[in-house]
């Protein structure tokens, strides 16, 4: 089976997910797996001048709330915190050699509409309770940018330079402390798009009634199921490279739309697109170097298609 074809529209909102190898619990909280997660992130973030509009890392999988220029502005965010944080946590942490993530991320492109905005925004604030580690959202130890977002500071991390630490151990014989090339870097949260012109105080107050209502709805569950939290102290004393005695897997939606007629209007481009491309990937094989590509999409051994405005994507019905 083929790679599913990768698309953003301009200037979208992105659900990325991404799962650990054999779902280990590689991300498993602690000070300095916080603190390098952060520090990539940020690094990333300003690198690539992504706007981010929530995290939450987990200890086998992260969700990311993003809104990317298109395809390839995703692709490279992404290439570069996997890789770095394959390097910083897998091998210079756990020193693990083999595969860090399960393959490609997984990116759900989100439609206009403030409901469904603000339901996959609720949807990743509720890490931690929703799945009775933690009773509240912020006692989740680990990366989550609820607490950050609410109080309107950034998230700090350290980013290690490893290219200026291995330039000086090539030039010095003496021991050297990594620490020496550790600088700050820090992950700013904006709002959703659906609140760009809603006053900061508003909009912030809104993520804090979300939070709020994820916390009673888990007590709820707590009660009513008579089960308990995880806990914290527990969550904390687990084996990083252990795996789940149990996995449940669902299927990935295509789009985050609850209404009807807007879901159809977002997979009726997504089919066009993808009728496009296969055409063009025909003419391709039969020699015709230069068959056009929907704007937006990777041809196979070719550069990336750019958009040439931003009104390509129309995820509300006329």
């Amino acid at each position: 089976m083929g790679r599913e074809l990768r698309f953003v529209p301009p200037n979208s909102l992105q659900h990325v997910t991404d799962v650990t190898f054999q779902n280990r619990h590689f991300l498993r909280p602690s000070k300095e797996v916080n603190e390098r997660l952060l520090g990539v992130i940020g690094r990333a973030q300003k690198k690539y001048e992504m706007v981010i509009h929530g995290v939450a890392v987990a200890s086998t999988h992260w969700h990311f709330l993003l809104r990317p220029r298109d395809a390839a502005h995703l692709s490279s965010f992404m290439c570069f915190v996997k890789t770095n944080v394959s390097k910083e946590i897998g091998n210079k942490l756990l020193g693990w050699d083999g595969p860090f993530f399960d393959g490609r991320y997984h990116s759900t492109t989100v439609s206009e509409e403030e409901i469904d905005q603000v339901g996959v925004l609720r949807y990743l604030l509720a890490h931690g309770p929703k799945e009775l580690l933690v009773d509240t959202v912020a006692e989740w130890p680990g990366v989550h940018s609820a607490m950050a977002t609410i109080e309107g500071e950034d998230m700090v991390g350290k980013w290690l330079d490893r290219t200026s630490e291995y330039n000086f151990r090539a030039r010095n014989t003496e021991p050297v402390d990594p620490e020496a090339f550790a600088t700050e870097e820090r992950v700013v949260i904006s709002p959703l798009p659906c609140w760009q012109h809603v006053p900061e105080a508003q909009w912030r107050r809104a993520v804090a009634g979300l939070v709020e209502d994820i916390d009673r709805e888990a007590a709820v569950i707590r009660r009513d199921q008579e089960k308990s939290s995880l806990g914290v102290a527990k969550i904390l004393t687990v084996d990083p490279k252990s795996r789940p005695d149990h996995v449940e897997k669902s299927p990935k939606p295509r789009f985050h739309a609850r209404n009807t007629a807007v879901y159809q209007a977002m997979l009726e481009v997504w089919r066009e697109i993808i009728r496009s491309f296969r055409e063009a990937s025909e003419l391709l094989r039969s020699g015709l170097r230069n068959a056009a590509f929907p704007e937006g999409t990777f041809p196979p051994g070719l550069p990336f298609v750019p958009f040439s405005s931003e009104t390509i994507w129309e995820s509300s019905p006329s």
